[in-house]
């Protein structure tokens, strides 16, 4: 039966979470959604979803969708009888953060590097105006096939962005080439899914900036054993039965790693279900933890 005492625990971050499985060498884990490109792969300026645009090309073959095609082999650019500013972009179905972007260039002919682009706006599209997302200025040094990334704060969706050109790496005309344009979520602060729908009409003028952030800091389990749930940010739920020391383990690492000690992941070994395993582990990170509760009960 179980005992009513539970503990819980609070955090909330944007990193990864990863689950291993090992049989010899062979490891699994989850992909860096802050890194997926947000844009599918471009076959037009208008499929599968989506409209690339811009607003020069040299030709139909190194057409906006080009730079949005994920291959390296194909590139956008336009005449080079043309004058700066030229622009290259992407509107999405619906409204969508993106807080980064990567920029890779064409590989082919030794010249290419010379026609990266080294000043530009990236920005967002309101409905009315271009909003300047990120500025960047004389980003130099550019080599053949190299690609860059680049963070900057957004929490505001927008329905487009596009990349805003000036200038390039040095190219005696005006001609810039970008193989692949990427938009991605990066460090994007998203809104909060769940909004309190009754927020405190008096909040406290003067709150406390250092809060306890841990109100319960050494919880002691004493039953002889306990199901310890681990809520993810994911919302995925994971649910261990352990001994009370192996609880108490749990929480010392969890303590640890909150004070900044300790490693970023906790290691469960799983003793059931091993089928033609050997062994079945278990990794938790730390930074994807929301919240983890201890149900004490006795045999």
């Amino acid at each position: 039966m179980f005992l009513a005492k539970r503990y819980r625990k609070q955090i909330f971050s944007l990193a990864l979470m990863f689950s291993v499985i090992f049989s010899g060498q062979s490891i699994g884990h989850a992909e860096d959604q802050n890194s997926v490109d947000l844009i599918p792969t471009m076959t037009s300026n208008t499929s599968p979803t989506g409209i690339a645009s811009a607003n020069n090309i040299w030709n139909t073959e190194n057409d906006a969708y080009k730079a949005f095609d994920d291959d390296e082999k194909t590139s956008w650019h336009p005449a080079n009888i043309s004058s700066f500013p030229y622009y290259l972009g992407y509107e999405f179905p619906t409204e969508t953060i993106v807080g980064k972007y990567t920029i890779k260039l064409a590989s082919d002919m030794t010249y290419r590097h010379l026609e990266a682009p080294t000043t530009w706006t990236f920005e967002g599209w309101n409905g009315t105006n271009w909003i300047p997302l990120d500025i960047k200025t004389n980003i130099t040094g550019w080599k053949l096939g190299e690609k860059r990334e680049f963070t900057f704060d957004n929490s505001k969706p927008y329905k487009a962005y596009r990349l805003n050109i000036t200038a390039n790496n040095g190219h005696g005309n005006t001609h810039t080439v970008i193989s692949e344009l990427e938009f991605m979520q990066g460090n994007a602060e998203m809104p909060d899914p769940d909004p309190d729908p009754n927020p405190d009409p008096n909040p406290d003028p003067n709150p406390d900036p250092n809060p306890d952030p841990n109100p319960d800091p050494k919880p002691q389990p004493s039953g002889d054993n306990a199901l310890l749930v681990i809520k993810m940010i994911s919302g995925l739920e994971k649910e261990f039965e352990l001994t009370a020391s192996e609880v108490q383990d749990f929480i010392d690492w969890y303590n640890g790693r909150a004070d900044g000690r300790g490693k970023e992941t906790y290691m469960f070994d799983k003793d059931f279900n091993k089928g033609p395993f050997t062994a079945r582990k278990d990794y938790v990170a730390f930074s994807k933890i929301q919240s983890f509760e201890v149900m004490e009960y006795t045999n």
